[in-house]
């Protein structure tokens, strides 16, 4: 992809928007050695590309959505795009990613001064573009995922506007996509198992992960942080489910905030970090988080 200089720094362009948390997902791919690692699954062939050759690209969240959990990045000439499917099968993915890469090319397009193009004779050259879907559940799921799929059945063979998603959905331990794909439905089995809470399914599935090889680096290097993320990704589905059955509208989003700040202070507890840490991290008082516990513990 070409780089000019704009005057404004690719860690500027980068920068994602705090108000939005990263998710296992994201943190695994925030650095260009761990997106080199991905394009190279993605592209065996290509064996010249370097980390010097990739270019981060920090992805504005387009819906109003807790978490991120999608990764991008330029090489050369392609722009790849790649969304976390997680254990349930959304249908929606190709109009998220469509919403992406408009926004993405619009940004390209006003950083390289070519608005005033859009309406001369100059063709406007941009990034090709591939889309990925990573899928970690186990239902059936297609290879591919069509946003044409969207369109009134008398025009899902139209070619007016084609966007196809590649799933990828195979572990592998001896990459880091399929291993992370292989961490992620460790961790799902066991958390479904019974007696196994949040905390004991997660510290399982990283000493899983340990003992067979699995995303070595970042489990040796950043697992408390990455049980920390899956936690409060898991406690955030739990409280959305609880208000789900129990038909609360009003206060929904109150009631997902409470359940999920609950989930995590019970997390933290047992992991036996103390009432005074656990109060830090959640910014709570700690009469609040012992409040909190002996609920739990009645």
């Amino acid at each position: 992809m070409e780089k000019e200089d704009t005057g404004s720094t690719r860690q500027d362009m980068a920068k994602p928007n705090r108000k939005y948390k990263d998710s296992v997902f994201t943190a695994l791919f925030d650095s260009k050695e761990t997106l080199l690692e991905l394009y190279k699954v993605l592209h065996p062939e290509d064996t010249e590309v370097t980390a010097d050759d990739i270019e981060e690209i920090a992805l504005e969240n387009v819906l109003l959505i807790r978490r991120y959990n999608d990764a991008a990045m330029g090489i050369r000439d392609k722009l790849i795009i790649l969304s976390e499917h997680q254990s349930t099968i959304n249908p929606n993915m190709p109009v998220r990613i469509l919403l992406y890469i408009a926004g993405e090319y619009e940004k390209i397009i006003k950083r390289n001064g070519d608005y005033k193009s859009l309406y001369s004779s100059k063709l406007i050259m941009l990034p090709a573009p591939e889309f990925y879907v990573v899928y970690t559940g186990n239902k059936k799921c297609g290879d591919y995922m069509h946003l044409t799929d969207a369109f009134p059945g008398e025009y899902r063979n139209s070619s007016f506007l084609n966007l196809d998603i590649k799933v990828i959905k195979d572990e592998d331990k001896n990459n880091i996509l399929g291993g992370y794909i292989a961490f992620v439905k460790k961790a799902e089995k066991l958390k479904r198992t019974q007696g196994y809470t949040f905390t004991k399914a997660l510290k399982e599935a990283v000493a899983w992960c340990r003992e067979e090889n699995i995303l070595a680096g970042f489990m040796e290097e950043r697992s408390e942080e990455m049980m920390e993320l899956m936690l409060e990704e898991w406690n955030i589905e739990d409280a959305i489910k609880y208000n789900r059955e129990e038909g609360r509208e009003e206060g929904r989003e109150e009631g997902i905030e409470e359940g999920m700040k609950k989930g995590m202070v019970y997390a933290y507890y047992e992991m036996n970090m103390n009432t005074k840490e656990i109060a830090q991290k959640m910014q709570l008082t700690e009469a609040e988080v012992l409040e909190i516990i002996s609920k739990k513990e009645r």
